[in-house]
């Protein structure tokens, strides 16, 4: 029985061989290694957006080797398979080499594959699984045993990919250099073979410095490997990039860069003619805002209902210095951008758009001291709606909406809209991340506003027809999308702070938000129709500041005219409101149901299940407000007859802590102080049983702390409020 097992297995396993055999000395098909053809891009309607071609050879031209260069091929064969001339085909040594070093570091750092092995995965597309390794090796071995190592070689040559659409080493020599490969030198020739291993990640145009360490790996490769000397490659090591400056590349280089594969034809979602007129805003829009040292801009317009994108402008000129960096992609700082995001988690929350925040000066402890959070015009408005609050940017509010939700939840909804980039813990960023304490990408940021106009439902956006079509996710309420693109497209509630005539008020409703980073270094402006989605960045790829100049004067009329010209020819359409809301009066001032006393009326949209209380602020006598709100009804000039009750410390609470910045003055780490009482009286500060500051109504001090424990109270007309302690650290 044993033996009859072993003939079996003898017999399948030289049947296996004959196989093998016979399959690797079948002779190779006459068009496999005819060259390769072009790929064309096309926009949605089929005009041709690029060509990218194979130049190394025309049909029936022989391929030799020393076209490409001795320092090319000895680079290449430094970087990618030094045994190349000693294997058949697959190299035992380098595979296993490989699977250790993966193993090691847990994850894959290095190929195993020869350049015969790439060169067939180049021919035929490996399959999947096992059986698309074993087509691969059998293919590579019928390589080497039907033709010579550097026809092999050659042809590898002129079909790896280099990056930016160049298709073998001739393209990509005259792309990055401007010579054809036999003329370049050994760094150059070394930047070269650095590349085809990750040709996004090593891409010269967007990334010189990590290209140049990949480089300098390939030169010190070269001289432990014997195939340059050490004089020469100590020379190549000092030698700059030495990139040229590439010429146009047909139209949108930067989408076409993004998308590229070499396949026949690739599709792509853009409209050239809303692409052209991205540009043209672009380039006017720069022009006009130049003494702003404002240099560069980003465009992506986005077409809601499928996600495909129309226009992409990855900068303000391809062929500046730096014109190659994609805007779209680059992560940069949102300023008050993803402040919607939060007003929406808010209404989710239970909160609506009538009720108010306060929008006083406050303070917050952080661990790098004391944070003053102010507004754009550095004022304050008092109490606001959340509705005024949104459509104005306000700071303040924002902040104290977003203590109110948590910076937890806050970060859990901008990562489930996409936003790949907010790869820190939530505690990392802080309250901050209300005000863009974070970075985020133009492209997956257009996304997440495109929620706005699906009632909640997120996709991943298209770049191709061909593309698979995702199922979209609900990441938003359908109230919560409407309510927050209600409130960025009311004129009335945004006027306060942009004026009635902005950029952001065009002849068709938009829900616009604007957004400019601390120090002056971004701006941006993205609108939303129930259409289309335009956003916009402005900025420096540098990050060097520009002067005096937001998103509505700098992203906002990029963000006016490609609106415009997007919504050429589509219906006027309105966000439309869920069954769950309804039109219900509320008064302006306290944002209650309007009451029978009060002077004046709004709409709000609320929920049709839940009644609001009705305002008690106004009455026959006069205004009432909560004693909470007497102070700043005071500062207003309102008429305030203050309800019965004891004198107390509003500013600060009990138990605040609050931290000194030795390098800034006292006088500006002054702690404000704020007490409720019946109007008429004088109040009397004192600290540890100590007067420091006095005076009549509406009852605010300021007082400079110093480090340690403190119990403050304040006196008005006899009666004294209970004690408030806090905890001041930090100083000299």
């Amino acid at each position: 029985m044993r033996r009859a097992r072993r003939r079996r297995r003898t017999f399948l396993l030289v049947l296996t061989a004959l196989l093998v055999v016979g399959a690797v000395l079948r002779p190779l098909p006459t068009e496999l290694l005819a060259p390769s053809g072009g790929t064309e891009i096309v926009d949605r309607n089929g005009v041709r957006l690029a060509y990218r071609g194979a130049p190394e050879r025309a049909p029936g031209q022989p391929l030799e080797l020393h076209a490409f260069g001795d320092e090319l091929v000895r680079a290449t064969l430094a970087a990618e398979d030094h045994r190349f001339y000693g294997h058949p085909g697959i190299d035992p040594i380098g595979s296993a080499r490989a699977a250790w070093h993966n193993a090691r570091a847990s994850r894959v750092v290095e190929g195993g594959s020869t350049i015969t092995q790439q060169l067939a995965r180049n021919l035929v597309p490996r399959g999947p699984g096992l059986r698309g390794k074993v087509g691969e090796a059998v293919l590579a071995l019928r390589l080497e045993a039907w033709l010579p190592k550097d026809r092999i070689l050659a042809e590898y040559l002129s079909r790896v990919y280099y990056g930016n659409a160049a298709i073998g080493a001739d393209a990509a020599a005259r792309l990055y250099f401007d010579r054809p490969p036999r003329a370049l030198s050994l760094a150059q020739a070394a930047t070269l073979a650095a590349i085809p291993r990750r040709p996004a990640d090593l891409d010269p145009l967007r990334f010189p410095l990590r290209v140049r360490a990949a480089r300098d790996g390939v030169l010190r490769r070269l001289a432990a490997r014997g195939l340059a000397d050490d004089a020469r490659v100590e020379e190549a090591l000092a030698e700059p990039l030495t990139l040229r400056s590439p010429a146009p590349v047909g139209e949108a280089p930067h989408l076409v860069r993004r998308v590229f594969t070499p396949v026949p034809r690739i599709r792509t979602t853009l409209d050239l003619r809303l692409q052209h007129a991205a540009e043209d805003a672009v380039r006017d829009v720069l022009a006009d805002i130049a003494p702003h040292r404002a240099h560069h801009a980003a465009v992506i317009v986005v077409h809601n209902p499928t996600r495909e994108v129309l226009a992409y402008v990855g900068s303000g000129d391809w062929q500046a210095a730096d014109g190659q960096v994609d805007g779209v992609l680059a992560p940069r700082s949102p300023g008050s951008a993803l402040k919607p995001f939060l007003y929406g988690l808010a209404v989710e929350e239970g909160a609506t758009l009538a009720d108010l925040v306060d929008d006083s000066p406050g303070t917050w402890t952080t661990t790098h001291g004391s944070w003053h959070p102010e507004n754009y015009d550095e004022g304050s408005a008092g109490p606001v709606t959340l509705r005024s609050a949104l459509a104005r940017s306000l700071n303040v509010p924002a902040v104290r909406l977003a203590e109110q939700v948590g910076v937890a939840d806050l970060h859990r909804r901008l990562v489930g809209l996409g936003l790949t980039t907010l790869d820190e813990r939530p505690a990392h960023y802080g309250l901050s991340l209300a005000l863009g304490g974070a970075e985020v990408r133009l492209d997956e940021l257009a996304a997440a506003y495109a929620t706005f106009a699906s009632a909640g439902r997120w996709r991943p956006l298209r770049y191709t027809l061909d593309a698979p079509r995702t199922p979209p996710v609900r990441v938003q309420s359908p109230a919560a999308a409407f309510l927050v693109a209600d409130a960025l497209d009311d004129p009335d509630a945004r006027a306060p702070a942009f004026g009635r005539d902005s950029v952001l008020e065009p002849a068709f409703p938009m829900a616009a938000k604007t957004g400019t980073s601390t120090g002056w270094r971004d701006n941006w402006a993205i609108g939303v129709t129930p259409a289309v989605t335009v956003a916009v960045w402005v900025g420096n790829f540098d990050g060097s500041p520009m002067t005096d100049i937001s998103g509505v004067t700098g992203a906002g009329p990029i963000l006016a005219r490609v609106m415009a010209t997007a919504m050429e020819g589509r219906p006027v359409e309105s966000f439309e409101a869920p069954a769950t809301l309804a039109r219900r009066a509320i008064c302006p001032l306290s944002g209650l149901a309007r009451g029978p006393a009060c002077p004046a009326t709004r709409d709000e949209w609320l929920s049709t299940t839940v009644t609001r209380p009705s305002c008690d602020w106004h009455g026959a006598d006069g205004l009432r407000v909560p004693a909470s709100l007497s102070a700043w009804a005071g500062r207003a000039g309102l008429p305030v007859r203050a309800g019965p009750g004891t004198v107390s410390v509003t500013a600060p609470q009990n138990g605040a802590t609050f931290w000194l910045d030795p390098a800034r003055a006292p006088d500006d780490q002054a702690i404000p102080l704020i007490a409720t009482a019946p109007p008429g009286g004088v109040a009397v500060w004192a600290v540890d049983g100590v007067e420091v500051a006095t005076g009549p109504a509406p009852y605010t001090a300021r007082w400079v702390p110093a480090a340690g424990d403190h119990q403050l109270t304040v006196t008005v007309d006899g009666v004294r409020s209970a004690p408030v302690r806090i905890w001041v650290g930090g100083g000299p």
